[in-house]
């Protein structure tokens, strides 16, 4: 474009932006402000998108069930009927591993989040924000460790025939 805007681009570009005559020039800062404001409300979305993010994990014995928050807080934990059978040193265990699990998600929720905001026109933007929730909470779920059963339980799913 002559403006050197070009509202596909990553980053707008200010090189002969204001070489020509002024009405080009104005018209170019006119759609380079368009440009950024349409950014600006892509983002605004996005940040709104995140804020709703919810990731919910139950334990594989499902004792436990955790939902987090896109920031990594939980912000509800249940424990089932299962959770009896659970010795007490088990529980806290079982509890993190679940919470951990729902956090490793979140970084593929906010991966989907940004793809439906920003697509392919913010590359540098979208690669920084999965990034940083990729560092901070992981990418895959780590596996849950079972929770040890008391010594009256059955063997549950474990074969005593190996």
């Amino acid at each position: 474009m002559a403006s050197g805007y070009n509202r596909h681009m990553a980053e707008p570009r200010w090189d002969g932006l204001l070489s020509g005559d002024p009405g080009q020039a104005e018209r170019g800062i006119d759609d380079w402000v368009e440009g950024m404001r349409n950014r600006a409300d892509r983002l605004k979305a996005l940040r709104d998108q995140m804020e709703q993010i919810r990731v919910t994990e139950t334990s594989v014995n499902g004792a436990v069930v955790v939902t987090v928050d896109s920031t990594g807080s939980p912000v509800d934990v249940r424990f089932t009927d299962r959770a009896a059978s659970v010795r007490p040193d088990d529980l806290g265990r079982l509890f993190m591993s679940t919470l951990n699990a729902a956090r490793a998600r979140i970084a593929g929720e906010v991966r989907a989040a940004t793809e439906s905001q920003v697509g392919d026109d913010l590359p540098d933007t979208r690669r920084m924000v999965v990034d940083a929730y990729r560092d901070r909470f992981g990418d895959t779920p780590p596996p849950a460790p079972r929770a040890r059963r008391h010594v009256d339980d059955d063997f549950g799913d474990d074969s005593y025939l190996r």
